[in-house]
């Protein structure tokens, strides 16, 4: 069962995490996005890190961002609020 929270404490909880692997000491911003989950999978996604890092850094922090994918999840209102932005 993953752990229920808002977009912004999701951001917060990433940018923590995130920080502690190599490559991202610079970084000072996250963006979630909320996603439909499928399957079973994670309800939201990295968006945006701010500044940039490279495919590289990213590719060495995949199994960090699994394990928040899969530790958390955003609020219901969240995700349907995206959802009601995109048919609007």
């Amino acid at each position: 069962m993953r752990e229920v929270c808002s977009i912004s404490l999701l951001q917060g909880i990433c940018l923590r995490s995130l920080k502690t692997c190599p490559g991202f000491d610079l970084v000072n911003e996250i963006v979630i996005q909320p996603r439909e989950s499928l399957d079973g999978g994670a309800n939201w996604t990295l968006a945006a890190i701010r500044p940039r890092v490279g495919n590289q850094v990213l590719r060495e922090a995949r199994d960090t961002i699994h394990m928040l994918q899969t530790t958390y999840e955003l609020m219901p209102e969240d995700v349907a609020a995206k959802a009601n932005r995109r048919h609007a």
